[in-house]
C-alpha cells in the first residue's frame, strides 16, 4: 500500500483551499499577506510526489496533524476568538514564530562591517563563544532597550534574560577553574536565550501600515464571509435505535465556549491589538550627534485625560473655604441649591 492511498492528494488540496480561504478573511491586511505566503511555502515544500514517498507515513500524519491545526487557528480567529487571533497577529508581525527568526537574521546582518578591513579585524578575533568574544553591539543595544521598557517586560510575549552577560563562575564544584568547554556551553546557553528574548523591528513599510491603522489614515473595514446557501436538513423519525439505546441527547451546553467566547471583530477591538502590538516592535532611529543607533518604542495607551477651563476670575472661588493646609475652615461654604 502507497502512502498516497493512505493520504490521498484531494485531502491536501482540501486542507490548503481551506486555510487559503480563511487568510483571506482575516480583519488584518499584514496578516491576510505574510499568512497566505506562509501557508503557501510550507505546502510547496512538499509538491514533489517522490518526495512523498520518501516522507513515511508517520512524518505524513504528523504534517496533516500540523495543517489541521493551522486551520483551525485560522477559522478560530476568523470568528473572533482573541486567543487564536492575537497569536495570528504576533506570527504576522513577527513578534513569535518564523518571521520573527527572519526579522532578527536580517537585523544581526546589519552589525556586518561594509569595509573590508572591519571584516578582517572581525574574523580574526576570538573564535564563537570563545574567551574573549562578545555579542554583536546591535543586539546588546536592543537588548538593554527592552529592558528598559516596563510594558515589554510586563507583557510576556518573549521571556527575557536577567543579565546583559553570562555568569561564568571562577571555579567549579572542586575549587578547580572551570573548564574552556564549561565556558563555551555558558556562553552559547546565553546567547541562545538572549536571541529568543529580542523583538526585532519591522520593515519599514510594515510599520508605516501599522500606524495608519492606528491613526485612521489607513484604511480599514471587517472582510464579509460569503454566506453558504441554505439547506434544509431533513427531519429524521423520532423513534431511532441511537434515541432507544442511549436516550435523549443533551441540548445546546457551554462546552464550546470553555476556551473563550468569541467575539464581533469591529474596529475597537483590532485597534486593541493594534495597540499592544505597536508597543512591542521597536522602531531604529540615528543619533546624528553622537553618531549611533537607538531603539524607540511605543508609549503605553493613555486614557482620556479630564480638563476643565477655569477663568482666571474664578480661581479664588475654587479654594475658598480652605486653609493654607487644605483643611476646611470654621465657615465652610454654603451647598449649593437645587431648584426643583
Amino acid at each position: 500500500m502507497r502512502v498516497t492511498d493512505f493520504l490521498p492528494p484531494a485531502q491536501w488540496r482540501h486542507l490548503l483551499r481551506a486555510s487559503l480561504r480563511e487568510c483571506s478573511y482575516l480583519p488584518d491586511p499584514i496578516a491576510r499577506k505574510y499568512m497566505h505566503e506562509h501557508i503557501i511555502h510550507r505546502y510547496r515544500n512538499y509538491t514533489d510526489p517522490k518526495a512523498a514517498e520518501n516522507l513515511g507515513i508517520v512524518r505524513l500524519i504528523y504534517l496533516r496533524r500540523v495543517a489541521h491545526h493551522m486551520l483551525s487557528v485560522l477559522k478560530r480567529a476568523n470568528e473572533g476568538y482573541l486567543k487564536p487571533l492575537e497569536k495570528v497577529m504576533f506570527l504576522s508581525y513577527g513578534r513569535i514564530g518564523k518571521r520573527r527568526h527572519q526579522l532578527l537574521e536580517d537585523l544581526l546582518m546589519q552589525d556586518i562591517p561594509p569595509s573590508t578591513d572591519g571584516l578582517m579585524e572581525m574574523v580574526m578575533g576570538p573564535p564563537m563563544f570563545e574567551d574573549g568574544w562578545g555579542p554583536p553591539s546591535i543586539l546588546m543595544d536592543l537588548l538593554k532597550s527592552q529592558h528598559s521598557n516596563e510594558f515589554v517586560m510586563r507583557s510576556g510575549v518573549r521571556q527575557q534574560v536577567k543579565t546583559f552577560a553570562p555568569k561564568i563562575p571562577a571555579e567549579n564544584s572542586w575549587g578547580r577553574p572551570l573548564a574552556p568547554c564549561r565556558r563555551r556551553n555558558i556562553r552559547k546557553r546565553w546567547y541562545r536565550a538572549a536571541l529568543d528574548s529580542i523583538l526585532p523591528p519591522l520593515p519599514e513599510a510594515d510599520t508605516n501600515i501599522l500606524h495608519g491603522l492606528l491613526s485612521g489614515t489607513e484604511p480599514w473595514s471587517p472582510k464579509r464571509r460569503r454566506k453558504a446557501p441554505y439547506q434544509s436538513e431533513p427531519q429524521a423519525p423520532m423513534l431511532t435505535a441511537q434515541f432507544l439505546a442511549e436516550g435523549p441527547q443533551k441540548g445546546h451546553t457551554f462546552e464550546k465556549y470553555r476556551r473563550g467566547r468569541p467575539h464581533k471583530i469591529t474596529h475597537r477591538l483590532m485597534k486593541r491589538l493594534w495597540w499592544r502590538i505597536y508597543h512591542l516592535v521597536p522602531r531604529m532611529k540615528k543619533d546624528l550627534g553622537k553618531n549611533k543607533q537607538f531603539y524607540e518604542w511605543g508609549s503605553p495607551k493613555s486614557g482620556r485625560g479630564l480638563a476643565v477651563a477655569i477663568s482666571d476670575s474664578n480661581i479664588s472661588d475654587l479654594f475658598s473655604g480652605l486653609d493654607e493646609k487644605g483643611k476646611l475652615t470654621n465657615n465652610p461654604r454654603e451647598p449649593a441649591k437645587i431648584k426643583i
